[in-house]
């Protein structure tokens, strides 16, 4: 019964998370407001990238996640050392919403199985694992958040 909340959390959690970029444009994805270090662009790649790692951390299985995305949306990245171009909205978005199937698919019928070790927090499971990407995705939506309404800002001040 808790996995199926689980679950049910991933598919909300996620959704109120792309809710908040809906009609984006891409120059608007790239807007790095004074004070802050990265854009929606970086912050939506790094819930993704952050979700995968915490579940694959700790097991022999392949990571489904892009290679290169390591070196856009990694940890201690930010897009002003980009080398490369980053992928569209609309592929961060596929990747979002495909992830939450892969997810269930994955990892819905053993989220009580026990990893190959326990993380650095000491979860032991990919029950315990899931809600420490709840919390993640949380942090950077209110961060996603945070960069519209500076750009809306932005926008109205130079409207006068």
């Amino acid at each position: 019964m808790k996995n199926d909340i689980l679950l049910k959390q991933l598919v909300a959690f996620r959704h109120n998370t792309l809710s908040a970029v809906e009609g984006l444009t891409e120059e608007e994805a790239d807007f790095v407001p004074e004070g802050f270090n990265n854009n929606i662009r970086w912050n939506l790649g790094h819930i993704f990238l952050d979700q995968y790692d915490w579940l694959y951390h700790k097991t022999r299985e392949d990571n489904p996640a892009p290679i290169y995305y390591r070196e856009l949306f990694g940890f201690g990245t930010k897009p002003e050392d980009w080398q490369q171009t980053p992928p569209t909205l609309q592929e961060l978005r596929h990747r979002l919403m495909e992830q939450v199937q892969v997810i269930q698919e994955q990892f819905g019928h053993r989220l009580d199985q026990e990893l190959d070790e326990p993380t650095e927090l000491g979860m032991n499971t990919y029950a315990e694992v899931l809600p420490r990407t709840f919390y993640h995705e949380g942090l950077h939506l209110g961060t996603i958040l945070a960069i519209r309404k500076a750009l809306h800002l932005q926008r109205q001040s130079q409207a006068k």
